[in-house]
């Protein structure tokens, strides 16, 4: 595996592995963390083996106990009510840990997937007609987020922003530009590139709301929206009349396109920035949807698709899954291409040019039957190519009003919610000087500045990261900011108390193996043994795609370090042992290396002072 670390949970693993196989195990139990570290510092459940084995649980522990070989890092094995509980040799583990983190560094735990590939990585890919949102955030930070994973664990990671630059809801917006923008700019208006044109797609909405209306009160009847917009709306006419035309290279309706795309992509670029968010190849939709629409051609030709009788190809969608009914538009009567037609051409393109063993697409769980019949379109195109696709399905961000809506101009946008961020990690680091918590006293404006975005972007990461990507939540930037609950800034504050150790203790600290035996107390070997835990985190959080796992070590770390830093009877800096005082150094600087490298995956730059 690399290092000493992976080495040693390879040597327990491979001594558990070998002493089921031998019991006649088919289906192994991996032994992982104890729920009671008197018992055990790591256990396995015999129960599942009992049912394979057909023999009494305890029974099946007492014959793997004594099948599994003590020595190395294995210290002892015992059994207690079905369970194999094992205890570690602590001074050969924290030598082993210390060594390692030292020389490793930021590189700790890295590595460790068993056959490493490339991993395609799709995430943010916003539309051109509305800046950024708290829905985009948790998209970017959770692309982010199992992008550094997976390389941290050792795949070839692209990483994609596909642009949604065309289509209806683009018209939309170019459309109310055209009728009520009176040749304005942002520059003229004073106002963000993405803010000014996301204003014009919630005027459309507001201008399209009141023709339903008048229609209604004419006409007695009150039809859905989208049945009115195809219908008998006006600015639906005028919208598909637009898109008609881009398609078919109208130059004015092009030059605008091209106008308005570059007003926000110019805000997007200023908000990535900020974020820290960074891709590797930025795609166009306006380049992908003529592929996808040669792709639907040939599946016409080869029987894959249906053309009814008004011109639009379909999908008979129970060819995907036979409990589905229905059919899914390919291309329009018009002829004009809809979402699923450009998505098809762009995955067949990656394949063809990455070769990738994994496509995630980092998309809301509204999406997920869009992915399913996205995936079995490709599988029936290209067999073999929708099952190496993932639909990583992630749940709404509320806010206190309830759910957010573009078109009405609802939303809480990226920018205006880290202004928000900025100004109360500003005035939390102010307010923690004045009270002697902290030594910004003497900062001046632009290093307080850089402090507090670090904090305010470190409350917005880990507060968002606390979620495993399914779970719906509701955000609190005032609960994200707080410097004593499970947050970012508290992390970023034990990391800084590390740092603040070595300064004092004058030297910054080497690995010295003589050192080790002196860290013998219980609260010392919690910290190794969860320092020794990393790898694992570090592996299940990659395969299943859950930096969740990550934000929770962190975390843990951080406030089992602070209950040692905060125990009057645990002197550190202050100890009068010098090769003690020595040790304790060590190892909080080890914890120190660990809390930058955990935040740091989670896209969170540490802080030397806060």
């Amino acid at each position: 595996m690399g290092n000493r670390v992976h080495e040693a949970w390879k040597e327990i693993r491979d001594e558990v592995l070998r002493s089921q196989r031998e019991t006649g195990v088919t289906e192994p139990v991996e032994a992982v963390k104890a729920p009671n570290e008197e018992l055990g510092h790591l256990g396995f459940p015999a129960f599942s083996l009992a049912r394979q084995l057909r023999r009494n649980p305890n029974d099946i522990a007492a014959e793997l106990a004594g099948r599994i070989r003590t020595g190395g890092i294995l210290r002892s094995v015992t059994t207690a009510k079905g369970y194999v509980n094992l205890f570690l040799d602590e001074e050969r583990l924290a030598n082993t840990v210390l060594a390692e983190i030292f020389e490793s560094q930021e590189r700790f735990a890295a590595g460790g997937a068993a056959v490493p590939g490339t991993w395609l990585v799709e995430y943010s890919s916003p539309n051109t007609n509305k800046p950024l949102h708290l829905g985009h955030i948790r998209n970017n930070l959770l692309g982010m987020g199992v992008s550094r994973l997976a390389e941290y664990y050792g795949h070839n990671v692209v990483k994609v922003n596909l642009v949604n630059d065309r289509g209806i809801h683009i018209c939309k917006t170019m459309l109310a530009y055209g009728k009520w923008g009176a040749g304005s700019t942002p520059q003229s208006a004073g106002v963000k590139g993405d803010h000014f044109v996301g204003e014009f797609y919630v005027r459309f909405d507001r201008e399209f709301r009141k023709e339903l209306a008048a229609y209604a009160e004419a006409t007695g009847t009150r039809p859905e929206e989208d049945g009115f917009f195809n219908g008998p709306s006006n600015l639906g006419r005028e919208a598909r009349d637009l898109l008609l035309k881009w398609e078919q290279g109208d130059p004015q309706t092009l030059s605008l396109w091209k106008r308005m795309n570059e007003w926000v992509l110019d805000g997007f670029r200023k908000t990535y920035e900020r974020m820290g968010c960074r891709f590797d190849l930025t795609q166009f939709e306006s380049d992908t949807w003529r592929f996808g629409r040669q792709l639907v051609e040939e599946g016409v030709e080869k029987g894959v698709f249906s053309q009814r009788e008004d011109g639009a190809v379909v999908l008979d969608v129970a060819r995907i899954d036979p409990a589905l009914s229905g059919e899914k538009v390919l291309l329009r009567s018009d002829g004009t291409s809809v979402y699923m037609t450009q998505d098809i051409g762009t995955a067949a393109r990656r394949v063809d040019q990455f070769f990738p063993d994994r496509l995630i697409y980092v998309v809301g769980d509204e999406q997920n039957y869009h992915f399913k019949l996205l995936f079995g379109i490709l599988d029936l195109l290209r067999p073999g190519t929708g099952q190496r696709c993932h639909h990583l399905a992630y749940g709404m961000v509320r806010l206190p009003e309830g759910r957010m809506k573009s078109r009405e101009g609802t939303v809480v946008d990226a920018d205006d919610l880290m202004d928000e961020l900025h100004a109360l990690a500003r005035e939390e680091v102010l307010t923690r000087a004045r009270e002697g918590h902290a030594h910004a006293g003497g900062v001046d404006d632009r290093e307080l500045g850089e402090r507090s975005e670090r904090i305010a972007q470190a409350a917005l990461k880990f507060f968002v990261f606390r979620f495993t990507p399914k779970k719906s939540f509701e955000y609190d930037p005032k609960q994200s900011i707080d410097f004593a609950g499970q947050t970012g800034p508290y992390c970023l504050y034990a990391y800084a108390r590390t740092r603040s150790l070595v300064r004092k203790s004058g030297t910054e600290p080497r690995f010295d193996a003589t050192l080790v035996p002196l860290l013998a107390l219980p609260s010392e070997r919690v910290l190794v043994r969860q320092l020794f835990e990393l790898p694992l985190v570090v592996e299940k959080s990659a395969e299943t795609l859950d930096p969740s796992k990550i934000a929770e070590y962190a975390f843990n770390l951080a406030a089992s370090f602070a209950r040692m830093f905060n125990d009057r009877d645990y002197p550190i800096v202050t100890c009068e042992e010098a090769r003690l005082r020595s040790a304790r150094v060590m190892l909080a600087a080890g914890v120190g290396i660990t809390l930058k490298t955990t935040l740091g995956l989670l896209g969170i730059d540490v802080l030397e002072e806060m």
